[in-house]
């Protein structure tokens, strides 16, 4: 695999970022427990940001594949496990029914950004290729085989 490297380096990356994000807030986890809005904005708030952790990594990483992959799912895996397994060994607050929605909601975005991160992807994936084709053909490093025959013929 010629993204082995790349694999592991983004691997840990995501565990680290997504782990230090947990750590960070995790005073403010006792803010989901409260009734009305204000708990349903923190938990809005969790969701979109490990989403969005999720998002940018995927997105990052597919725009140097070549095609489709299920990469994006293994990192919202990873994204995910930092907050799921703290929910469990520290004393947030979060109890019974209030900690599963977090759960599920942490989850639920994590998912989500793997999924719109692989499809941003794949679309970052062919604006790529096509600016490293434009700037090979520019600078004349070009290999043979990717040289239309057409290209330099005269117009009359």
């Amino acid at each position: 695999m010629d993204n082995l490297p790349r694999l592991s380096f983004y691997l840990s990356g995501i565990i680290i970022v997504s782990g230090a994000f947990t750590l960070f807030t995790t005073d403010f986890l006792i803010k989901i427990a409260d009734p009305g809005i204000t708990g349903t904005l923190f938990l809005l708030a969790y969701g979109l940001v490990y989403m969005n952790i999720t998002f940018v990594v995927s997105r990052r990483f597919m725009r140097r594949l070549d095609g489709a992959s299920k990469l994006p799912y293994l990192f919202a895996f990873l994204v995910a496990f930092p907050p799921l397994i703290w929910s469990y060994v520290h004393d947030a607050g979060l109890f019974g029914t209030i900690e599963v929605v977090y759960l599920i909601t942490v989850g639920f975005g994590c998912i989500l950004g793997g999924y719109f991160g692989q499809r941003a992807g794949i679309k970052a994936q062919a604006k790529f290729k096509e600016e490293l084709y434009e700037y090979l053909k520019q600078s004349g490093q070009l290999p043979d085989e990717l040289k239309r025959p057409h290209d330099n013929l005269n117009k009359n």
